[in-house]
């Protein structure tokens, strides 16, 4: 069966110190199946992996993920360390959403190299899995080398999962080799998602793998409000603000509008083979929060 996520509001205008703490609460109380924080280093956000950390003191039951973290800005031994003690922190309920990232100054300002990210980003799996195994953490690659002891705390789960955003060929093709999950976008609709995860099927069956073992998610950005035109300008001065007006309105694919146009546009993705629908808010004014609580994740199938 399909599960709902909601992202916490942390890069919206009107976002404040206490967003992350509110939505993950109402997220836990609404029956949601997850809470997510995506990553920026040149913008206002609070940091993904702090904010999560912070949400798990208020809740028990939901797990915890990035959508997505810029995850080859840290280095990667206290990376592993981060994660690790994340899941400690949340008795073992933490996704690990990758993402490549897209802006030249968010790498300038860790002073990581914007070119190769994307084989940076593969290495970096390799390095995390080594060093939650608990052994010595010893890598000797191209972009990476390490010959240390062992870098503890270890995640309490077993295989702690980790899922890749992106929607170039080469993205795809690293998810079907590499990932445990995909976080598709809302750019291209639910026959955009559907499209991609085609592919990601097709590269898995290449390369010798069972597509079954790859969880397709989707973060689609949500505004419910009865009046359309109201929340489309509400979403135009998020990603306005968030992407400074170089993106457009980007309506295409979003869940805007009434509760029951919302709910129609999120069973669309989930009839495109979504199994976690991953909603983003496009304000922190808890009173559209609670309007997809209330009015929305009660029309969305539930097991």
């Amino acid at each position: 069966m399909p599960n709902v996520g909601l992202g916490l509001a942390t890069a919206a205008p009107d976002a404040g110190p206490e967003t992350a703490l509110a939505f993950a609460r109402r997220a836990e109380e609404a029956g949601a199946d997850s809470i997510w924080a995506l990553d920026r280093l040149v913008f206002g956000n609070q940091d993904p992996l702090l904010a999560l950390a912070a949400t798990t003191a208020t809740t028990q039951r939901v797990r915890i993920g990035t959508c997505v973290l810029l995850a080859t800005l840290r280095p990667p031994a206290l990376l592993a360390k981060m994660v690790g003690t994340l899941d400690q922190l949340s008795n073992g309920r933490v996704t690990l959403g990758i993402g490549v990232g897209s802006r030249p100054d968010d790498f300038a300002a860790a002073d990581i190299p914007f070119e190769h990210r994307g084989g940076r980003a593969e290495e970096l799996v390799e390095v995390l899995r080594a060093a939650w195994s608990g052994a010595p953490l010893r890598h000797d690659g191209h972009y990476y080398q390490l010959n240390i002891g062992p870098v503890g705390p270890p995640p309490i789960q077993a295989h702690l999962p980790i899922w890749f955003g992106g929607n170039a060929d080469s993205a795809l093709r690293r998810i079907a080799r590499i990932a445990d999950g995909y976080i598709g976008s809302s750019s291209g609709g639910p026959e955009g998602f559907r499209a991609n995860w085609d592919k990601i099927r097709r590269h898995a069956e290449v390369v010798g793998r069972d597509p079954s073992t790859i969880t397709p998610a989707a973060l689609v950005y949500c505004c419910v409000d009865d009046d359309r035109e109201r929340a489309l300008a509400r979403a135009a001065a998020y990603f306005d603000f968030y992407y400074g007006g170089t993106r457009g309105r980007r309506a295409d694919g979003m869940m805007v509008g009434s509760a029951e146009e919302c709910a129609r546009i999120a069973q669309s993705y989930f009839d495109a083979g979504v199994q976690t629908l991953i909603i983003g808010s496009v304000t922190a004014d808890l009173m559209y929060l609670d309007r997809l609580c209330s009015k929305v994740l009660p029309l969305l199938p539930s097991e």
